[in-house]
């Protein structure tokens, strides 16, 4: 058996896919040799052949067939494997083919454009239809006898690959001096580009381009050298550092006073000594007339004030950074821990009066500053058996927490104290006695804008709490200077407007009365408490206005009720809900709802309300003493953060419902009321000895990014065991501001 015909059985047996057209080898010419073994098993089966397709599909038997054939051609004297590759996946292949003869079909419009315009003669293109090497004409194809299926793949594999970098033109920037040979081929070169670009010479055949260096730039040899400026500004030197130049002075100047200076020196100092005795209770007089008007001076008092803050900075670096919060734990931190820590920054020690020890009694921070803080001193529980002869207010900057900015004494104990939103500067005090008066505390005169009269605000009961409220006309004009309303211990609620008068304009806004029966709320039983009460009018307590409705505030009293009054109505309340057996203290609306809010008081409970459900959602109690202040923090609508007497706790009830996260015990001194720094970072805590405590919440949960959906979501799982409250609650629906947004 010959080559050819060896090749061409082969071909025969691949089917009329692969082809290969017999010829003979002359063996002289080429010296080729095909070597073909074949294990010879059972008889093949004959193939059968598809007249609908173009190629033949192979079976299994055909594979196993296949793999036993091997094709060796010898070129030049080396053995080339020449057997055939397996044929891929016949259902890709077709797809495939159909693809490119739908590309085909399409191109018929193309095609027969261009074949008109063309001579007689047509060339026919072919393409190649099967895998075996069958070839069909593209006007087969368009005459239709074979109709191909779309290809319907998503996608087109197309590869890029990096060309060659081919170089145009090329012209380098360079800067010369003018007038050097240089630069007059410099200057030759820009004209002769200006005449190709802008002159007569750009009227020619040319191509737009962009360029990274489009706009010619000229420099002169000034902007070479850096330009020095002179100014005259005003140096501090202080006192220390004039000591310290003067006793720096080289001996050679020191060695130069004579003895004539020296004599005339001791001369001096004996004439002095002569007339000390008679002079020395005039000087003293004198020095302390002008220390006294020197600490008068108001720009020797604000030097004064800088120093301090300078000198404190030095001190109290790290405490001030963590209050600026300079160094936060970013999100993407591996190792931070949920461990709601707590760590003393610095603490405001007040400098004692009159040899007595004074309660923080209140704290107030400035809306429009957050460094800025006012600290009342005086009683906070009113039954002490002694009660302070004097009291104070101090205003502290986080600046300098060594020593306050302002500082104002009264004759009795200062009780509540308010800073106005509207007008920051404005400052309102409550005192023992039950008078009341505002200040500006931007001002350096230590003199009250207004003080309460007799005649307008008789009570002579405790002030315990003071609101500013927003006071609209009738015109619907916002009034000049909002009023405030101030609670007393004997249950009276007086409204007083700051008035062109060195007096406060005040009248009774609501006087308290005892509940009979048995209010909406918590049920107390009866046998707890006093069945016959020596007072017809309960003690106020605190005092608290709606975040929404200027026209609304709430009363607490020690029955354990809050009254909802409102400035329209002087003599009846709108409800009265009993949340506590026992006094209540504080009352907080949620910065992510005006519906949502919470009560502490003395039965040791913390209660979380929503208004339109009288029972209380949750309730948090871990100790069994009285809670001082709790409050929202401003920066988890989860947390809330408890103050009674020895220690704070801080609950997160979307973690724990049962006790806090943490426990933290301040100071050796009772605690008495606190607040959060505008961050929400920082919690304030003043006790019985009179110091303020900052401490800063460390190892916090980061915030999350949709505040009150993490509030909604808690407060549904906290109470998804009770059905009908969980149904009252699905009934009011959403309870957050419009956009989900958060009011402090």
């Amino acid at each position: 058996m010959s080559v050819s015909a060896r090749n061409t059985a082969i071909s025969q047996d691949y089917g009329s896919i692969y082809k290969h057209q017999s010829s003979t080898l002359d063996g002289d010419a080429k010296k080729k040799s095909v070597q073909v073994t074949q294990a010879l098993g059972e008889e093949q089966k004959a193939k059968k052949k598809d007249t609908m397709h173009y190629y033949n599909v192979e079976t299994l038997a055909d594979l196993q067939f296949r793999s036993q054939i091997k094709v060796l051609e010898k070129v030049d004297d080396e053995e080339v494997d020449m057997t055939p590759k397996p044929i891929p996946n016949e259902t890709y292949v077709e797809q495939f083919m159909k693809y490119n003869l739908n590309v085909l079909h399409q191109m018929t419009n193309f095609t027969t454009m261009l074949t008109k315009s063309t001579t007689r003669s047509r060339t026919r293109s072919s393409v190649r239809a099967g895998i075996g090497g069958n070839k069909q004409s593209i006007d087969d194809l368009m005459s239709g006898a074979y109709e191909p299926k779309p290809y319907t793949r998503s996608f087109v594999k197309i590869t890029l690959r990096k060309s060659d970098f081919f170089e145009l033109h090329s012209q380098a920037q360079s800067t010369v001096a003018k007038g050097t040979p240089e630069g007059d081929e410099t200057e030759r070169d820009n004209r002769n580009y200006e005449y190709l670009t802008v002159g007569k010479g750009k009227i020619r055949r040319r191509s737009d381009n962009d360029a990274q260096t489009e706009t010619l730039l000229f420099t002169t040899r000034a902007v070479n050298t850096i330009l020095l400026t002179k100014a005259t500004v005003s140096s501090y030197v202080s006192n220390f550092e004039m000591y310290d130049t003067l006793n720096n002075i080289s001996k050679e100047f020191a060695t130069m006073a004579s003895v004539k200076d020296l004599a005339s020196a001791l001369a001096q100092t004996e004439e002095a000594e002569s007339f000390e005795d008679e002079e020395d209770m005039a000087e003293k007089d004198k020095s302390t007339s002008q220390i006294e008007r020197l600490f008068r001076n108001p720009e020797f008092r604000n030097a004064i004030m800088y120093m301090g803050r300078t000198l404190s900075s030095n001190t109290n670096e790290a405490g001030l950074r963590r209050f600026r919060n300079f160094d936060q734990v970013e999100r993407l931190n591996a190792e931070a821990e949920y461990v709601y820590s707590m760590n003393l920054l610095f603490r405001l020690v007040p400098e004692p009066s009159n040899n007595e020890r004074k309660a923080v009694s209140d704290i107030d921070i400035c809306r429009s500053n957050g460094d800025i803080l006012a600290v009342a001193y005086g009683l906070y529980s009113f039954s002490s058996q002694h009660v302070p002869t004097s009291g104070s207010v101090f205003l502290w900057s986080i600046k300098n927490p060594g020593e306050p900015e302002r500082a104002y004494y009264y004759d009795g104990p200062v009780t509540a104290i308010s800073f106005s939103p509207f007008l920051p500067s404005l400052l309102a005090i409550g005192l023992y006695d039950g008078s009341v008066e505002v200040r500006d505390v931007s001002s350096l005169q230590d003199v009250p804008i207004a003080v309460s009269q007799r005649s307008t605000s008789p009570g002579s009961s405790p002030v315990v709490a003071i609101r500013w409220i927003k006071q609209v006309t009738d015109d619907g004009e916002e009034a000049e200077i909002d009023p405030f309303l101030s609670l007393s211990q004997d249950g009276s609620v007086t409204r007083f407007r700051i008035i062109k008068s060195p007096f406060l304009l005040g009248f009774n806004q609501m006087t308290l009365e005892r509940v009979e029966g048995h209010p909406e709320g918590i049920f107390v039983h009866p046998s707890s408490r006093i069945p016959c009460e020596s007072n017809r009018h309960p003690q106020g307590l605190s005092l608290t206005t709606h975040p929404l409705h200027k026209d609304i505030y709430y009363v607490l009293t020690d029955e354990g009720c809050i009254h909802k009054c409102s400035i329209n109505y002087q003599h009846q309340y709108l409800e009265v809900l009993r949340c506590h057996d026992g006094g209540v203290t504080v009352m907080e609306f949620s910065p992510w709802s005006p519906k949502l809010f919470l009560t502490c008081g003395n039965d040791w409970f913390v209660r979380i309300w929503i208004d339109g459900i009288t029972r209380p959602l949750l309730e948090l109690q871990d100790e069994m003493t009285p809670v001082h202040w709790a409050k929202w923090s401003p920066t988890h609508s989860t947390i809330i953060v408890s103050v009674n007497r020895e220690t704070a706790n801080i609950w997160d009830f979307r973690r724990n419902l049962l006790r806090p996260m943490s426990k933290h015990k301040m100071d050796s001194s009772f605690n008495t009321v606190a607040r959060f720094s505008h961050c929400g970072r920082t919690l304030v805590i003043g006790n019985e000895r009179g110091n303020t405590l900052f401490h800063a919440l460390n190892d916090m949960p980061f915030s999350p990014h949709f505040q009150y959906d993490e509030l909604e979501k808690a407060i549904f799982k906290a109470i998804g065991n009770d059905y009908e409250l969980l149904m009252e609650l699905k009934s009011i629906g959403f309870f957050g501001y419009p956009d989900k947004k958060a009011v402090f």
